[in-house]
């Protein structure tokens, strides 16, 4: 979480970048999200408003990920089996990167069908954004349920990822349910990046972000895991923050 003095030296930064660029001339063709903002013909967007838009793209792009690399080590302690097949899975890209030189690839990336269904796992059992606020502009119905004009509806996506008509032992994390499993990130039954027209558009970058460090982490260290417990409200995190002891491979 950003604290309150922490945000307001943000807005202050993108503040002082917004008058800069104003005083430079705006640049035609957008170099950055804030170019694309001050280009806004409509000319509703203040500078207050547009430097709200970037502290709200800039939190969620700094805390989540490593929300989620923190719950994904969580989870992989308290299951051995999925440890040990991550680790293996991991091992092997490791050896033939080796082999044959060269960084970390995009087809490396998605060589890690395990990988991935561990991170998918993480999402599903803490999604880090709990849930979102939508108001409604006009009465909806809903399945014979009225939504009046002006209420506000919370979708509590904690709900829904553990609700057993959608997973077998909702409460249990089993990478292996993803196993054969084409993922929709529009589908009404899984939604960690939201849906629709708020779709994140962070998705690949966070998975590939996560899934960069655990191949690293798993590959070069060795851990033991303190005990700790996510709390899910007002946000998803752990209670003591995941202590972990954390050895080399090499010194083992």
């Amino acid at each position: 979480m950003i604290d309150i003095k922490a945000k307001k030296k943000m807005i202050e930064l993108v503040r002082k970048i917004i008058r800069d660029k104003r005083s430079r001339g705006i640049s035609v063709i957008p170099q950055d999200a804030v170019d694309v903002l001050l280009n806004d013909a409509s000319e509703e967007l203040t500078d207050d408003l547009i430097s709200g838009n970037m502290i709200d793209l800039m939190i969620p792009g700094e805390g989540s990920v490593p929300v989620l690399i923190t719950l994904a080590v969580k989870y992989l302690s308290d299951c051995p089996p999925a440890l040990q097949q991550l680790i293996d899975e991991n091992l092997e890209l490791k050896r033939v990167k080796d082999l044959v030189g060269g960084q970390l690839s995009w087809n490396d990336y998605l060589s890690l069908p395990f990988t991935q269904m561990v991170i998918t796992e993480t999402l599903r059992m803490a999604n880090v954004i709990v849930g979102v606020i939508k108001k409604a502009m006009k009465d909806v119905e809903i399945k014979g349920c009225l939504i009046p004009k002006g209420w506000c509806v919370l979708t509590y996506f904690r709900s829904v990822h553990f609700d057993d008509n959608l997973y077998d032992r909702p409460y249990e994390f089993n990478p292996w349910r993803w196993k054969d499993k084409e993922m929709s990130f529009n589908s009404c039954s899984f939604t960690p990046f939201g849906g629709g027209q708020r779709l994140c558009p962070g998705i690949d970058l966070s998975r590939l972000e996560a899934s960069i460090f655990l191949h690293h982490f798993v590959t070069q260290f060795r851990w033991v895991a303190g005990a700790d417990s996510v709390i899910h409200f007002p946000t998803v995190r752990m209670k003591k923050r995941m202590p972990v002891w954390v050895k080399r491979r090499s010194e083992i």
